[in-house]
């Protein structure tokens, strides 16, 4: 290159330099502002107390009290703060009033809070993978109780009644003959299908037979012999969970994959179950949600199809679980939801998400059907309610006068990893948000009292 041209491309380099971006000074974006508020409601006691409020936010912000009997120790302040709240004694049944948030170019947020006479404490037992069901009135709880499942009846959602019924024991081996399911029962479920009653289990050969794995565990299928779920009932075998599905088939330990927590539901007159299993047949590897149709109740009749698998970092933390199902419809706006539970139920990182159907007539055999949540949409919140970890494996009913929706959940009685500790049994109201999921808001806390459900008295 000759002298002239090398000029040339000096004086355009040069003349570029200064549009070059090639090591930028990275631009420090303003946060946009936010305000917000640990919970938007609160039930209190009718007697004189207070309570504490988180409030977070990135500006400076108001707070004022628009009812006489509440009142707050902050009028004002500027990023996040511990607000208490006062309220005064009341000789009335229930009365709502608010405590308004503002801050200039933001919308108002507000805190209702609740006085009543009509409250229950949380928890409301120490039943883990809790299962609550509401017929004709009344409230049936069913869980798993040794080598065995017990089912208790109540006239009150917010009370689980002692005076139980053992219903099931395990069959024991004869001899020679080995039965699938003489231990390790598992979550059973108790659902009300076509006008008779059927508890889904998971139970399976004493992990001592696979090397200390649960490789064997699988899901069967008990029926009541009548109408009462603490009378009588017959266990209709195991259900088929496997990849070789033919008609008639008999299920087995060899010819079907490790199946737990199974549940069934309804939807456009076709019966299906899902529940979790492995994409193996021994238990060592991640836990998915897979679902089949159903010829009866006690008789699955397809392959299962998966519909659900660990892939969100928020579902990795500590386990690679999808497990414990459970199933909302939301009518209104025609969506389907399987909440399911993530992470390892011995963390304290254990919380709900789902995967839905956005229009319920998609098909459900479909796994294109179904959209997963963006995120956790029920998960620990320790900061605000200390010690309430490990939140999930629900359930879920509707108020003793049918206007109000609930979860059934287990929280973890400590948060160091493991199950030796113990879990609770919680119950909570929940609403929708305008786009048809549920929102199920915080968890309660231990020892929180919470308002009645509706239709339900001391």
């Amino acid at each position: 290159m000759d002298v002239k041209k090398m000029f040339r491309l000096f004086l355009a380099v040069a003349f570029l330099l200064p549009f070059c971006a090639c090591n930028p000074k990275e631009e420090v974006k303003p946060q946009k502002p936010y305000l917000r508020l640990s919970t938007s409601e609160k039930t209190v006691t009718n007697q004189a107390n207070t309570f504490t409020l988180y409030v977070e936010s990135n500006v400076s912000w108001t707070a004022e009290a628009k009812s006489g009997w509440l009142s707050v120790d902050k009028s004002s302040g500027e990023g996040d703060a511990m607000i208490t709240v006062g309220y005064q004694a009341s000789t009335v049944e229930k009365r709502s009033g608010v405590i308004r948030f503002s801050t200039e170019g933001l919308n108002p947020v507000e805190l209702v809070v609740t006085q009543t006479e009509l409250l229950f404490t949380n928890p409301i037992g120490t039943i883990p993978d809790p299962w609550i069901v509401k017929h004709d009135g009344m409230y049936y709880t069913c869980w798993a109780s040794g080598n065995g499942i017990k089912v208790s009846r109540s006239d009150k959602l917010s009370v689980i009644n002692g005076a139980e019924s053992r219903v099931w024991n395990c069959p024991k081996d004869l001899g020679d003959n080995k039965v699938w399911n003489p231990t390790n029962v598992w979550a059973p479920e108790l659902h009300r299908v076509d006008g008779h009653w059927y508890i889904y289990y998971t139970a399976g050969r004493p992990a001592s037979e696979a090397g200390g794995s649960y490789d064997n565990q699988r899901s069967g299928v008990l029926r009541a012999k009548t109408d009462d779920p603490l009378g009588e009932w017959e266990d209709m075998g195991m259900l088929y969970t496997g990849d070789e599905y033919v008609e008639g088939i008999v299920p087995t330990l060899d010819n079907t994959n490790y199946a737990i927590d199974l549940g069934v539901f309804y939807l456009n007159s076709q019966l299906y179950a899902v529940w979790s299993g492995v994409p193996q047949k021994n238990a060592a590897g991640p836990q998915h949600l897979y679902i089949a149709t159903m010829e009866n109740p006690y008789t699955i009749s397809s392959n299962r199809v998966e519909i659900s698998k660990p892939d969100k970092v928020w579902e990795l933390r500590t386990g690679n679980v999808n497990e414990g199902p459970a199933f909302l419809k939301n009518t209104e706006q025609n969506k389907f939801f399987v909440i399911y539970s993530c992470n390892g139920s011995w963390t304290k990182e254990y919380c709900l998400a789902y995967v839905a159907l956005n229009d319920t007539t998609l098909n459900p055999m479909d796994s294109r059907s179904w959209r997963k949540s963006l995120q956790p949409v029920f998960t620990r919140c320790d900061n605000r309610t200390p010690g309430v970890n490990g939140v999930g494996h629900c359930s879920f009913t509707k108020s003793p006068d049918d206007t109000e929706d609930w979860i059934v959940y287990h929280a973890k009685n400590s948060e160091q990893d493991g199950w030796s500790s113990g879990r609770s049994t919680f119950i909570k109201k929940f609403t929708w948000n305008e786009v048809g999921t549920p929102n199920f808001g915080d968890p309660v806390g231990y020892g929180e009292e919470s308002e009645l459900p509706s239709g339900e008295t001391l």
